[in-house]
């Protein structure tokens, strides 16, 4: 082999290197991840947007939410969301600050996610591929889906589905007038643990794992802000990006 041919074969070797380098992983599921533990409320809860019930003040906030895109921003808007469930239902509440309301349609199963929602992701089971999405705006349109896998096909094939969902909002606004200052808005969800299939009911037992999000279009902001309630996701799976969802606990 000449001195010439053996530098070519280096380089070859060299960039096949790093192509292979450069190929995804698949992501691995988070082990030791803190844990959202959902408290059980002795009485249902009023579906009225307001979340007012001591049931609700009783219930752990998440308060920390992260940046998917875009990349950086000056400050986030406030975003509380709780969970609580009881022997029919589970139930889950936003909070969300917003000086420019806007949903994007009034029609279930639209792509609600152009324009203002709140979204919880759930995955009952580690041992399994499916999971479900549940997306509201402010005006109480829901999108809903079971998904039987990440790669089955997601709102074009799945988006049909409908847990039944019970849901009331409340704005401190106006919904889409970019003209005025808004506060903010509520959103207050009951999902029929029926819409889950029985090998996924809640139990002090049962551990799955979880994802609140939130879409916020606003006039202050030269890009809609993605928001998610853990620090990292891929930007392959984006909110589908279930390795990384919390683990949640029911407390009875």
């Amino acid at each position: 082999m000449t001195r010439r041919s053996g530098k070519i074969l280096a380089c070859l070797i060299y960039l096949l290197s790093n192509i292979g380098c450069q190929i995804e992983q698949p992501n691995e599921i988070k082990e030791n991840l803190p844990v959202y533990r959902v408290r059980k409320t002795p009485t249902p809860v009023v579906i009225d947007g307001r979340l007012d019930e001591t049931a609700w003040q009783g219930a752990n906030t998440i308060t920390q939410f992260y940046l998917f895109r875009p990349v950086a921003v000056p400050h986030l808007p406030a975003t509380r969301a709780r969970l609580l469930w009881d022997s029919q239902y589970l139930y889950v509440g936003f909070e969300c600050d917003d000086d420019d309301i806007w949903s994007y349609s009034d029609v279930n199963d639209d792509p609600l996610y152009q324009g203002d929602v709140v979204e919880l992701f759930i995955k009952p089971r580690r041992d399994s591929l499916a999971y479900y999405e549940f997306v509201v705006a402010p005006n109480g349109a829901i999108y809903d889906a079971h998904y039987p896998s990440r790669g089955a096909g997601l709102s074009n094939r799945f988006g049909k589905w409908n847990a039944g969902a019970r849901i009331a909002s409340a704005l401190d606004g106006t919904d889409d007038n970019c003209h005025d200052d808004d506060q903010g808005y509520t959103v207050e969800i009951a999902i029929p643990l029926t819409a889950f299939s029985n090998l996924e009911q809640p139990s002090s037992s049962a551990e799955w794992t979880f994802g609140v999000f939130r879409y916020d279009f606003s006039k202050s902001y030269v890009d809609p802000l993605m928001l998610m309630s853990f620090p990292q996701a891929s930007a392959r799976h984006g909110f589908h990006d279930y390795e990384q969802y919390t683990p949640l606990r029911f407390d009875e």
